[in-house]
């Protein structure tokens, strides 16, 4: 968690926007069936953890919406009720927003199953993603070493928190 924090404080100071992705469900959702009750709408098992928040933040939700001007905010929040970010009719047009060819730094949970699918979504859209190797945390080691292994074959670069923020201290952001 202290490496979430410097990477959102990072961004946060950097006026970099983080754009997550957050898990919406609704009981009885078929992922239920993999993956087990988890992040349901409204209950404390769905927040974001307060390392990886920013102040200045919009949640959009996994429904088609009109978006504001996005970069009034520190962070966008998107729902999510599969696995993949992308599922989300919204996802593109944020992307889009913030130009073509994006630089994106990824982090968080869980790395072989979120953090794939939008590492693999990103890629395949042509954006540059590098995948933060301390900043991830995995349910099947093997399983996430192969992932990560994928990532630099697709042309991904792993890399740690000190290469993105550099040595520092922690600061956890204000939520």
């Amino acid at each position: 968690m202290p490496n979430l924090a410097r990477l959102t404080a990072w961004a946060r100071d950097h006026s970099v926007p983080v754009i997550s992705s957050a898990c919406a469900h609704h009981p009885g959702d078929p992922e239920f069936q993999v993956y087990g009750p988890h992040c349901l709408v409204g209950t404390p098992g769905q927040k974001k953890i307060p390392e990886t928040l920013l102040p200045r933040r919009l949640v959009v939700f996994n429904r088609p919406i009109a978006l504001p001007e996005l970069r009034r905010f520190e962070q966008i929040i998107l729902e999510k009720e599969r696995l993949d970010v992308f599922t989300n009719p919204n996802t593109e047009a944020v992307l889009a927003r913030y130009g073509g060819r994006l630089e994106i730094v990824l982090y968080g949970v869980v790395t072989e199953i979120c953090v794939a699918y939008a590492t693999r979504g990103l890629l395949a859209r042509g954006h540059r993603v590098r995948v933060v190797r301390d900043a991830v945390r995995h349910l099947d080691w093997r399983q996430a070493e192969a992932f990560l292994q994928e990532v630099a074959a697709q042309g991904g670069e792993l890399v740690t928190t000190d290469a993105i923020v550099g040595p520092g201290e922690v600061r956890v952001p204000a939520a």
